[in-house]
């Protein structure tokens, strides 16, 4: 019998595939919140069977951490993060990480999530970055990605005209203080790329 049997059986209410299922989401989906509908079963049982699920992710090389206070459990590589970002997208998770921040500092947090209007993140990454923010469709692209890593979503506000980006707060755990050095590295050494084929 194995580890997810036993613990199946002893349960009555989770089948085997329930265990695997919430291992592999957080592996694969890296971040995941009580209080997405989605996230909530797989977030309750690695919550309650942390043990198991350290050993189990600590084998693929990473790191589980759970934060009760803001509903989220995480999962981060003990490794080099930067290989799996584009450098689009290691630009925006740097402009995204420091506009939470900013909100953070502010205050302006709302159960842990920080709300961005497009004109504030327009702005932000014209001041941070020196550069113009890419054109809607390749946004778009970014910040589905940004929704994978589980660190940013876009959601409609009330003028369907408009939309916003709320940074979710399991961002502080995915780019920690070392994958912020590594994706800047990594942002440098792409950039640099680009200038040598561009010479």
């Amino acid at each position: 019998m194995s580890h997810w049997e036993r613990l199946a059986a002893l349960s009555q209410t989770h089948a085997e595939s329930d265990y695997q299922k919430a291992g592999y989401r957080l592996a694969m989906e890296q971040v995941l919140y009580a209080g997405d509908p989605r996230s909530r079963i797989a977030y309750e049982l690695i919550v309650k069977h942390r043990k198991e699920y350290d050993v189990l992710l600590a084998q693929l090389g990473m790191t589980v951490i759970h934060n009760p206070h803001m509903g989220y459990v995480v999962a981060t590589p003990n490794q080099y993060v930067a290989d799996k970002m584009r450098l689009s997208e290691t630009r925006l998770a740097l402009v995204l990480r420091r506009l939470y921040d900013d909100k953070m500092h502010a205050t302006e947090i709302v159960a842990g999530e920080a709300f961005i209007d497009m004109i504030e993140l327009e702005r932000a990454y014209k001041d941070l970055l020196n550069r113009e923010l890419p054109v809607t469709a390749a946004l778009n692209e970014q910040l589905q990605a940004m929704k994978r890593y589980g660190i940013a979503r876009l959601e409609d506000t009330n003028d369907e005209q408009r939309q916003q980006v709320v940074i979710r707060p399991g961002i502080v755990d995915v780019l920690g203080e070392t994958a912020l050095l590594q994706l800047a590295a990594h942002a440098n050494a792409l950039e640099g790329e680009e200038s040598d084929e561009a010479a």
